[in-house]
């Protein structure tokens, strides 16, 4: 009988310890959580400031009206060469390409390094397959080249570099004729957010830049850098890969 009684109170005290030792292990839990929350909110605070002050300059820089041969900007490129291959997702380069805003963004994880004009079509219920423009996720490829001109849709562009489909889908410059001049009824769209299903923008699911973008683009921004193509159905979203 004492022996029973006393594997009861050593059964008692085990449990008094199991309850114990979790009551401590959650408050730690909850002491480490909310450090790391706090240390959340302090980045996304001094991000928040840093990219009100990355957009006012970048803003203040915006060429008016958009010169198709030049940088979106005047003033120096962002220097990217520390950032190549780093993996924390924190200071990750990578291209959003806003359909709605007609807009690239080169991005360091959540700030706005530089803006670009851009000229992207739009995706309506009656756009053929071969004319949309891909959204999603999508890496830069190495397939790339200086210039090219397509005869079956009657224009051509320079400083092209693949995002999708091994050439098939590219940022490129704004588009130019047979002979090599500029179609300026298609460059005078860079950046303009009027586009309609009667007049959408035809470059087969390729985004258009200026000149000068497009081959600073091509020269440094490197292959396998992410590129997030979204639309109004995907504004939500398509930042979830950062958190």
């Amino acid at each position: 009988m004492k022996k029973q009684k006393w594997l009861y109170w050593l059964v008692a005290i085990l449990f008094v310890c199991e309850a114990g030792y979790s009551i401590v292990a959650v408050h730690h839990a909850e002491q480490k959580n909310a450090v790391k929350m706090e240390k959340a909110d302090k980045f996304n605070s001094s991000v928040d400031k840093k990219n009100s002050s990355l957009k006012a300059d970048q803003k203040s820089r915006q060429r008016h009206p958009v010169d198709w041969q030049k940088p979106s900007l005047s003033g120096k490129y962002p220097d990217l060469s520390p950032y190549y291959g780093v993996k924390d997702k924190k200071y990750k380069l990578w291209l959003d390409v806003s359909v709605k805003k007609q807009r690239v963004y080169v991005m360091l994880g959540k700030f706005q390094m530089y803006s670009m004009y851009a000229s992207i079509g739009k995706n309506y219920e009656r756009t053929k397959d071969f004319q949309k423009t891909p959204t999603g996720t999508f890496s830069l490829q190495k397939k790339h080249g200086t210039s090219y001109f397509d005869a079956t849709k009657g224009y051509g562009a320079k400083y092209w570099t693949s995002f999708n489909g091994k050439g098939a889908y590219r940022f490129e410059s704004v588009p130019f004729d047979k002979d090599g001049q500029v179609i300026e009824s298609q460059a005078k769209r860079l950046g303009n957010k009027r586009v309609t299903e009667k007049h959408n923008i035809k470059n087969y699911g390729s985004i258009r830049l200026t000149v000068a973008d497009a081959k600073w683009l091509q020269e440094n921004i490197k292959p396998k850098t992410r590129v997030v193509i979204h639309d109004k159905d995907t504004d939500e979203n398509y930042l979830d890969f950062l958190y």
